[in-house]
């Protein structure tokens, strides 16, 4: 006996009889989201001067000569907010870009906290750079002497060719990953896009002192979506908000602030060597964590895509396959 448990899968939309709009619940303060998951309804009908504001955002990010801006993410689950990470932008057309990573750190003095850069990701026309000040993230599969020996000499390494690269994907070494990805702005297109159902517009709002439209951007028939506050001045988005839906909703938070569109930005801010004595860190292979052949398995938990909790104990004797999936 095979069985089979997939993440999701892009082919059938999770059912659901609530009847509120993905908008709707956007809308709502952080927390209350999760109580109305699956709040996909029928099929999305694409608006075409909708789907023409989205396309103009992604215009507007790969037509500037340089672009700058703060990113505060936060993320929604069953009610709980964290995930709470702010990041620092600055990218620049050939090829150039820097992102740093800011959290806050509790100081001995009560309500006194500091805000520290936590990562900083740098791309000097061919090679993307990444470290840690406060020290790296550890691995699950590393030795913790090894780890306490280079978390905080150590750095990663990865080709960035013009347009063939995601500075999103790599920013999950500093903490949650961004909606859009800054990418964007040198021509790369993200995985969803392949999977856009349509656009529709959900009216106008004021976000701080800009005037932004609103826009529903649906993928996978609308088992994702990114709701985007696009400005009517330079139209890049001052806000946005994606929601997975599952068995309960995933909704990720993130605001865009101080936008600056073609400022000069000096060449300086792209260039970083790793300093003697450091050393480049690579992540431990997938296969360092196996079991060896003829071993047992230990018993664990997992949550299914229906909400239900999976126990591997409860199918000793059985053959389980595990099937992980993912898109984006």
């Amino acid at each position: 006996m095979v069985l089979c448990f997939p993440a999701c899968s892009p082919k059938k939309p999770v059912e659901s009889n609530v009847k509120e709009s993905a908008a709707q619940v956007a809308e709502k303060p952080a927390g209350a989201v999760a109580k109305h998951a699956n709040a996909a309804a029928a099929p999305f009908q694409d608006e075409p001067a909708a789907h023409a504001l989205y396309k103009q955002t992604i215009a507007a990010m790969r037509k500037a000569d340089s672009l700058s801006y703060v990113s505060r993410l936060s993320s929604d689950w069953k009610g709980e907010v964290s995930g709470n990470r702010t990041y620092r932008a600055w990218l620049k057309k050939p090829n150039y870009f820097r992102v740093e990573a800011e959290v806050s750190v509790k100081n001995k003095k009560p309500h006194d906290n500091e805000v520290k850069t936590s990562g900083i990701l740098i791309g000097d026309g061919a090679t993307l750079w990444i470290y840690w000040p406060l020290g790296r993230y550890k691995d699950g599969l590393e030795e913790p002497a090894a780890y306490e020996k280079t978390r905080l000499t150590s750095y990663m390494k990865k080709p960035a060719p013009p347009g063939g690269h995601s500075i999103g994907h790599a920013m999950c070494y500093m903490g949650p990953r961004p909606i859009l990805d800054p990418s964007t702005f040198f021509g790369y297109t993200d995985s969803l896009q392949a999977y856009l159902d349509g656009v529709t517009g959900q009216g106008t709002e004021k976000v701080g002192s800009e005037d932004c439209d609103k826009i529903d951007v649906s993928f996978m028939k609308h088992q994702r979506s990114w709701h985007l506050w696009v400005s009517k001045r330079d139209h890049l988005p001052r806000k946005l908000t994606e929601i997975v839906r599952v068995s309960r909703d995933l909704v990720i938070h993130e605001e865009w602030s101080s936008v600056t569109v073609n400022a000069d930005i000096a060449d300086a801010m792209f260039a970083w060597k790793p300093p003697e004595g450091w050393t480049q860190w690579k992540e431990p292979p997938l296969e360092a964590g196996l079991l060896k052949p003829g071993a047992k398995a230990p018993d664990f938990d997992l949550a299914s895509a229906d909400g239900k909790q999976i126990k591997l104990s409860d199918f000793r004797g059985k053959v389980v396959w595990f099937y992980i999936w993912r898109a984006g």
